[in-house]
C-alpha cells in the first residue's frame, strides 16, 4: 500500500514539472514556435535557464538521497521521498512568477503544446513510478525531470508544428476569402523601425476621405494580420496591414495572404542581424514586399535612410517613388523642440506648414514617406498636412508621458531600440530642460555589430546626458563607449533592473528629463 504514496507524489511531480517549464514555454512563445529562437536565448543568457533547471536537479536529487538513506527503515516514510522535490518545485514556479518568467499568454497554440509536453512528462514519470515499485532509490529519478523538461517542450513543439500549420492554414483561407469578397484597397508597411508609427499616420491621412481599417498594435505576424482581418474588417475601402519579419520569406508569406497595391518601406537597419545575419539580407526581406506588388501597383521608399533608399535600383513589376531631399516629397526648415516637430512639408514645389506633437527628426521622414502613400492613393495635400498636425504620439515611442511634477519630463521610447532611432531619441532629450538621465539596456539582436553599437551609444549618451542609468549585460559595452568619450564614471549607474533603476531616480534632485529607451524582450537579458 505504501507504494501507491510515491505513485501519487510522482505524479504530482510530473504536473508540477510542467509549470516548471512555463519559462521555457514562454520563450517558445516569444520566439514565434520557432527552436533556433530558443537556442539563441540559450546563448544569450550564457545557458541561464538550463543551469537553474540544472541546480533544481542536484538540489533535488541530493535531498531525496540523503532523506531515503535516513528513513529507509520506515515503511511509509521513505516513500515521501518524492515531496521533497514537489516542495522545491513549488518554489521554483513561485519564484519564477515573480520574476515574471512564467508570463506566458495562454492562446490555442500554448495550451496545445502545454498538454503535448505534460503527457510526455507523465510518461516518463510513469517509468519512474514503475522503477520505484523495484528500488525505493528509484524515486530520485524524479530529479531529473526538470533538466530533461526544456528538451521536452522543445519536442513537443516539433510534436504539434504539423497540426498548427494546417490549423493556420484554415484562418488564413478564412482571411484571404474575406479580403476577395470585400475588396478593399491594401497598403503593407514594413521597415527595420517606423513601421507602427507609419501605420498610424497613413490611417489618420486616408480616413480624411475614406473609410480604413488597420492592423492594431503590432499586429504583423500572419495569424495577427489574419485575426484583424477575419474579425474587423466590414466594408472598408482600405486596408493597412504592418508587415513584421524575423526571418527570410516573413514578408513574402505575409503578402501571399492580404495581396498588397501599395507598399512602404520605412527604413532597412540592422534591426535582428541576429536571425537574418547581414544589413543585405534585411534589405532582401524587406524588398520582398516591393517584389509582391502588381505592375498597377507602387512602392514608396524612404530615401532619407540611405540603405532603404538604395533598393529603388532594384527591378519590379510596379512603380517605386523615393522620397527625401533631392526628390518631388520631402521636408524643409526642420525644427525640433518639447513640443513636437515642426517642418515644411513639400509636395511638387508646395509647401505645406507641419506642426506635429510627435517627437523625432524620423517623424518629418515618416510624415513624408506616408503623404506619397495618400497622395497616390487620391488624398489632398492639404488634408495630408492637417493629419499629420492631428496625430498623437505611439504609446512607447517617444511619447511624452504625463507627470504629477512639473519639474520631471519622461520620455518614453521603450519600443524596440535601434542605433537611429537611438541617436533620434537622444536629439529630443537634448531639447529638455533640466538634468538629462537615460535609462537603457542598450540594442540586443544587432549580431556581430552589437558590441560596437552599444559601445557608440555609450559615446552619444556622453554628448547629451548627465547621468547614464545602464541595465543588463550589455552595460559594461555602453559604460566603456561612454567613459571613453570622456563621461566621468561617477554619473553611470548600473543596474539588474528597470525598477531598481527607476527607484535611483529619487537620488536626483531639481529638474529633469528622463528618457527610457529600449526595454527588453523577455527572451533577451
Amino acid at each position: 500500500m505504501e507504494i501507491y504514496i510515491a505513485y501519487a507524489l510522482i505524479a504530482v511531480a510530473a504536473v508540477l514539472t510542467c509549470f516548471v517549464c512555463l519559462p521555457m514555454f514562454k520563450i517558445i512563445q516569444l520566439s514565434g514556435y520557432k527552436t533556433r529562437g530558443v537556442i539563441a536565448w540559450w546563448k544569450s543568457t550564457s545557458l541561464d535557464a538550463l543551469i537553474r533547471y540544472a541546480g533544481l536537479m542536484l538540489f533535488g536529487f541530493i535531498t531525496m538521497i540523503i532523506f531515503i538513506g535516513c528513513f529507509s527503515v520506515y515503511e511509509y516514510v521513505r516513500y515521501c521521498a518524492v515531496a521533497l522535490y514537489d516542495i522545491f518545485a513549488v518554489v521554483f514556479i513561485v519564484s519564477a512568477g515573480k520574476s515574471g518568467s512564467n508570463n506566458v499568454k495562454y492562446t490555442g497554440r500554448m495550451i496545445r503544446l502545454m498538454l503535448t509536453a505534460a503527457v510526455v512528462l507523465i510518461g516518463l514519470s510513469a517509468l519512474i513510478a514503475w522503477a520505484s515499485y523495484v528500488s525505493v532509490y528509484c524515486q530520485t529519478l524524479v530529479a531529473a525531470l526538470p533538466i530533461v523538461s526544456p528538451f521536452v517542450a522543445i519536442a513537443a513543439n516539433y510534436i504539434t508544428t504539423p497540426f498548427e500549420k494546417l490549423n493556420n492554414n484554415k484562418y488564413v483561407k478564412r482571411a484571404k476569402a474575406k479580403l476577395n469578397d470585400r475588396a478593399p484597397i491594401v497598403i503593407g508597411i514594413t521597415g527595420s523601425y517606423g513601421k507602427t508609427t507609419a501605420k498610424n499616420m497613413l490611417s489618420c491621412m486616408l480616413k480624411t476621405k475614406y473609410t480604413v481599417l488597420a492592423t492594431p498594435g503590432s499586429y504583423n505576424t500572419p495569424m495577427g494580420v489574419c485575426k484583424t482581418i477575419n474579425n474587423d474588417l466590414n466594408g472598408e475601402e482600405y486596408f493597412i496591414a504592418e508587415l513584421g519579419a524575423r526571418y527570410k520569406g516573413d514578408i513574402k508569406e505575409l503578402c501571399e495572404i492580404v495581396k498588397p497595391k501599395y507598399g512602404l518601406i520605412t527604413a532597412v537597419g540592422d534591426m535582428h542581424l541576429e536571425t537574418l545575419g547581414s544589413r543585405e539580407n534585411v534589405a532582401n526581406v524587406k524588398f520582398e514586399l516591393g517584389e509582391a506588388i502588381n505592375s498597377d501597383g507602387l512602392l514608396v521608399l524612404n530615401g532619407y535612410n540611405k540603405s532603404c533608399g538604395e533598393l529603388g535600383a532594384r527591378d519590379t513589376a510596379c512603380k517605386k517613388q523615393i522620397v527625401g531631399e533631392d526628390n518631388g516629397i520631402r521636408y524643409e526648415n526642420l525644427v525640433i523642440d518639447g513640443g513636437g516637430t515642426k517642418f515644411d512639408l513639400v509636395i511638387d514645389g508646395e509647401a505645406y506648414s507641419v506642426d506635429s506633437k510627435l517627437l523625432g527628426a524620423h517623424i518629418a521622414e515618416l510624415i513624408c514617406s506616408c503623404a506619397a502613400v495618400a497622395l497616390a492613393c487620391g488624398v489632398e495635400p492639404d488634408r495630408i498636412a492637417a493629419a499629420a498636425n492631428a496625430m498623437n504620439a505611439v504609446e512607447h515611442r517617444l511619447q511624452i508621458v504625463p507627470s504629477k511634477d512639473p519639474s520631471i519630463i519622461v520620455i518614453d521610447d521603450a519600443y524596440n531600440s535601434n542605433p537611429i532611432g537611438a541617436k533620434n531619441a537622444l536629439d529630443v532629450l537634448a531639447c529638455m530642460n533640466g538634468k538629462k538621465i537615460i535609462i537603457t539596456p542598450g540594442f540586443v539582436e544587432l549580431g556581430a555589430i552589437e558590441k560596437e553599437c552599444n559601445m557608440t551609444l555609450g559615446a552619444q549618451i556622453k554628448e547629451v546626458c548627465d547621468y547614464a542609468f545602464l541595465i543588463g549585460s550589455r552595460a559594461a559595452d555602453i559604460k566603456k563607449g561612454a567613459v571613453k568619450a570622456g563621461m566621468p564614471d561617477g554619473v553611470i549607474s548600473v543596474f539588474d533592473s528597470r525598477d531598481n533603476a527607476v527607484k535611483a531616480l529619487s537620488d536626483i534632485c531639481g529638474e529633469k528629463a528622463i528618457l527610457f529607451e529600449n526595454d527588453l524582450p523577455d527572451n533577451i537579458k
